[in-house]
């Protein structure tokens, strides 16, 4: 063997030592780091959501009736989302619906908006009652009953195509605010001669009575002269049906889903029962 030549000796034991450790390190820190990231609640999606602001007679917003959150509480379980409820005046949140910021709850068809707009199934129907002056009551059949009158909407809504075509030519048409107290003193005050209201209520005695508790509500103090000088006619107007809407492609899916829930509500009764809850 030349003088220069070593035998062969084994390998350091810590020539491999660093890089094995750092593996083991990482495996454990996977098998530990498992369990939390399960544990950890999955982010609900939000969808935008939009719906007509009302505001009381000192300007304050009205505060979503308790059935309609529950009926939004059904979709959001039904979907796994999250709402994110922005709310406008009737006017402005059709514009912003028109620019495809959310999908609007509560609207209703009509010749023109079904050019624009997608909509879901009906998700209930709202009767659309006339409300007049205690003094003053009539008969109503057709529109033509209206003829000649001064009838109060509220601003920037719809109530289908045949009364859509005889504002201001049939009858004048009073734009009101969403406040319901500052209009039936409008109402009775005789700057119009119908106030338009419309609900879910099919009968035209529980109407008055939501719209006193409304009024007593919205009012700080009782004024005996409103609250028995109107008078709610025993046929509504029509029935009107509304539902989900959207304007924009982005919303095609979420109007399939919608649907989907709103199947499902029909079928197990759910979405009647939330309704008739309040009743």
């Amino acid at each position: 063997m030349p003088a220069f030549a070593q035998p062969d000796r084994p390998e350091p034991a810590c020539r491999y030592w660093l890089p094995v450790w750092l593996l083991l390190v990482f495996i454990l820190a996977c098998f530990v780091s498992t369990p939390i990231k399960a544990n950890e609640p999955a982010k609900q999606e939000k969808l935008v959501l939009l719906i007509r602001e009302l505001r009381n007679e000192a300007g304050e917003i009205v505060p979503i009736r308790d059935e309609i959150r529950q009926l939004l509480n059904y979709f959001e379980h039904q979907l796994q989302i999250k709402f994110e409820i922005r709310r406008y005046p009737w006017t402005r949140l059709l514009i912003n619906a028109r620019t495809g910021e959310g999908i609007v709850f509560g609207l209703s068809k009509n010749r023109e908006r079904l050019q624009t707009y997608q909509f879901s199934e009906a998700i209930y129907a709202n009767y659309v009652w006339l409300v007049t002056r205690s003094d003053a009551t009539f008969t109503y059949n057709s529109m033509l009953d209206l003829k000649g009158k001064t009838v109060g909407v509220i601003r920037g809504t719809s109530y289908g195509d045949e009364f859509d075509s005889q504002r201001n030519v049939l009858f004048q048409v009073e734009e009101d605010v969403g406040s319901h107290g500052a209009r039936l003193k409008k109402l009775i005050n005789k700057r119009m001669d119908v106030m338009i209201f419309g609900d879910r209520r099919a009968q035209a005695d529980e109407v008055e009575q939501l719209l006193l508790r409304i009024l007593r509500k919205e009012s700080s103090t009782t004024d005996k002269a409103v609250e028995q000088g109107f008078k709610v006619l025993p046929k509504p107007m029509l029935v009107d049906e509304l539902h989900f809407a959207a304007v924009g492609a982005q919303y095609e899916e979420w109007i399939r889903k919608l649907n989907a829930a709103i199947l499902a509500g029909r079928k197990s009764g759910e979405i009647s029962r939330i309704l008739i809850s309040d009743k």
